[in-house]
């Protein structure tokens, strides 16, 4: 599966995955997990994420769980500040922001266990209070994909096979 393939089909399950999470309380993300390959994977997953701060915000520490309201280990790793003024809001259009404001980079890394060749499974991210770190750091570019969606229903399930997917009209490579 080319990388073009790979980012068209993320898109899609963003927009089909159903990414609402009952237990969860307060603002949450979910994050869906492809793993393209033909092998299982078990290791750390990586969503690069540029943020907005507002002048008194500070970084803080982030939880993730599973769909069956499992936490696992995550970390924010390689995080830095820079200055910013304006932020694009997702139709583009710039958005000016108060003086004193900083884009926060950094990796979101959390942990996969057993995640399917060929398949996805939707994860649910906050923000905490503590960390619960990696058992063992990155090792280079992960074999998995990694993308953000805010909550909304949908009609896929939180975790499926790509196989499955060529019967509700996805083109699948």
């Amino acid at each position: 599966m080319s990388e073009q393939e790979v980012q068209e089909l993320l898109n899609k399950l963003v927009e089909a995955v159903d990414t609402r999470f009952d237990a969860a309380q307060g603002e949450y993300r979910a994050l869906i997990v492809l793993n393209p390959t033909d092998a299982p994977y078990t290791g750390v997953a990586l969503l690069h994420v540029a943020m907005p701060l507002k002048p008194s915000a500070a970084p803080r520490p982030a939880a993730v769980w599973t769909a069956e309201g499992v936490r696992v280990p995550c970390q924010i790793l390689n995080g830095h500040l820079e200055p910013i003024s304006e932020w694009r809001a997702p139709d583009g259009t710039p958005r000016p922001l108060p003086e004193g404001s900083r884009l926060w980079r950094f990796d979101l890394a959390f942990w996969v266990e057993a995640l399917p060749p060929r398949s996805y499974r939707v994860y649910r991210s906050e923000w905490s209070a503590d960390e619960l770190l990696l058992p063992a750091p990155p090792l280079g570019k992960p074999p998995v994909y990694v993308r953000e969606a805010l909550p909304h229903s949908g009609t896929l399930p939180k975790q499926g096979s790509l196989s499955e997917l060529y019967g509700l009209g996805f083109q699948v490579p």
